[in-house]
């Protein structure tokens, strides 16, 4: 696992009382979840590497971030997803990134070259990244689904998207 992938692993396990055994009763510190979120690398080569870490997860959920708009609203409700869902699949593999694209923005290549990116486009006839903080799943190497994470209400919501688009029941 690279340094970027530590980097947000760190964030949610350093906590106070926080190990490999979640339990229901942590007191989570989204505040410092969201603070670490503003020092992931974003230069075009730390958004490749944390792309090609999400890619070779099994299953991973990627917050996609990009300074030209005011994605930093959703950065505490993404946080909540990811605590949310380990918190009821304390022993699950999914894998959360967050990828601050602002270096790539122009063309997007790290993403756009995604197996499956570029269909997506084609069949909602658009982009994937509108600046409204859009997440992708991505499950072997492939993603399966990108949307605004505005769709959903709550971090329960995200956790039953993801649980419906990629069951733990899958082997994983």
């Amino acid at each position: 696992m690279n340094r970027y992938a530590l980097l947000f692993a760190a964030a949610v396990l350093s906590l106070p009382g926080c190990d490999s055994q979640v339990s229901n009763r942590l007191e989570w510190d989204f505040d410092g979840i969201v603070h670490g979120f503003a020092s992931v690398p974003n230069s075009e080569v730390d958004v490749r590497r944390l792309v090609d870490n999400a890619l070779v997860s099994r299953r991973s959920v990627m917050f996609i971030d990009v300074d030209w708009a005011i994605t930093e609203i959703y950065h505490r409700r993404y946080a909540e997803f990811l605590v949310a869902y380990h918190t009821q699949h304390p022993n699950d593999s999914l894998m959360f990134h967050f990828v601050d694209c602002s270096s790539v923005s122009q063309d997007y290549g790290p993403l756009r070259e995604i197996p499956g990116w570029q269909q997506l486009m084609v069949d909602a006839g658009t982009a994937m990244i509108h600046g409204n903080g859009e997440i992708a799943w991505i499950e072997n190497g492939r993603v399966l689904h990108v949307q605004s994470i505005r769709a959903f209400n709550t971090a329960s919501e995200l956790v039953e998207f993801t649980e419906t688009l990629m069951p733990t029941s899958r082997g994983h």
